[in-house]
């Protein structure tokens, strides 16, 4: 979950692009951009501009809208972004792959394919009850990866209009050059009617915005394999002890035809680490098998109270390290039984049969 959370935030972020927001404000929720601040950031230095000589900006209001969750008819809330025209030009990683783009001026919506494949009601021809009225779904758009094909999108003046806003939350840009982010630091310090707000780039916010959450899964990914861990290393030992006290004689013949202690501790180990190697690597099959590009959705959308929907992935350094830990295990748990198969007495154990 952990790893399927952040490659999809992460999905989203190109070092040419950049999101201006109010100073204060962590996410873009939190933030509020007038319309004569977003008048000002439009002729910003740095911006890039399309062949009309326009600069290249979007500037977006976010709020939510209700949907059903397929899987269990579950009341949830998905994403509403408002946008501007360019909202598309500046994501190329977007493209429209069922219907038509909204029309600036009317009550229309495009979904994200990962939120019309998640939630009910979101299919082409469906009406959305938002503020003001039913919404028309006419089209849906995919690509990138990203948390976007989770929301639902609309012109930001009409989303405006209908809930009767009058600010803007973000405005994302696209820019002459990654590297001109500094730059236009600096011109917001010279600009009165910019001094409270503030520009970072995409991947920077990104990485910022979805700290908070990106921290709990970790945590709670480590607690849970931490406890699981445990009752691993048990397993091991007692699977160990349970082997050893089961062959206790022919240790005790290895040992009695010159076989030193050291060898029979080392056989027990590598019995261990095969055993544990065996198990992981089963383990890891099972799950790549069953859960890699599973679909899920839950909170963590641009509203962190939003759905927002993407896919498990086992990777390569997830494998590598639910194999090295195995391993790590099994070895802990043969250090005893080990030891004890070095250090029983060879007299006693052959006497026994």
């Amino acid at each position: 979950m952990y790893a399927g959370f952040r490659a999809t935030i992460q999905g989203d972020g190109r070092a040419d692009r950049a999101i201006f927001m109010t100073r204060d404000a962590s996410t873009e929720y939190e933030s509020n951009l007038s319309r004569e601040a977003v008048a000002a950031i439009m002729n910003s230095p740095g911006i890039k501009h399309d062949a009309r000589d326009r600069p290249i900006v979007s500037a977006e209001v976010l709020l939510v809208a209700p949907a059903a969750r397929r899987r269990d008819a579950s009341d949830v809330n998905v994403t509403l972004r408002g946008v501007g025209e360019q909202y598309f030009g500046m994501r190329p990683e977007l493209k429209l792959v069922a219907g038509r783009m909204f029309h600036a001026g009317n009550q229309e919506l495009v979904v994200g394919a990962a939120a019309q494949a998640q939630f009910a009601g979101l299919e082409i021809g469906n009406q959305v009850r938002l503020q003001d009225g039913d919404w028309t779904v006419v089209g849906m758009f995919a690509g990138g990866n990203g948390s976007r094909e989770s929301e639902v999108v609309a012109d930001a003046l009409m989303v405006m209009s209908a809930y009767k806003l009058d600010a803007f939350n973000s405005m994302t840009v696209m820019l002459a050059s990654p590297d001109i982010v500094t730059g236009l630091k600096e011109a917001l310090t010279r600009d009165p009617t910019l001094s409270l707000v503030d520009v970072r780039s995409e991947p920077e916010y990104l990485a910022s915005a979805s700290g908070g959450v990106n921290r709990m899964l970790r945590v709670v990914a480590y607690a849970i394999g931490s406890i699981m861990a445990l009752g691993a290393l048990f397993a091991a030992l007692n699977s160990m002890h349970s082997a050893v006290a089961a062959r206790a004689v022919e240790i005790a013949t290895l040992r009695a035809i010159g076989f030193s202690p050291s060898a029979v501790a080392i056989s027990v180990l590598a019995e261990a680490l095969l055993l544990a190697l065996l198990g992981a690597a089963i383990g890891v099959a099972i799950a790549y098998a069953g859960f890699n590009g599973t679909t899920i959705s839950t909170l963590g959308g641009a509203l962190w109270d939003s759905q927002l929907v993407y896919s498990l992935r086992i990777t390569r350094s997830i494998a590598a390290g639910a194999i090295l830990l195995a391993c790590a295990l099994g070895l802990l748990g043969g250090i005893v039984p080990a030891i004890r198969a070095a250090s029983s007495n060879v007299a006693e154990a052959l006497h026994e049969t």
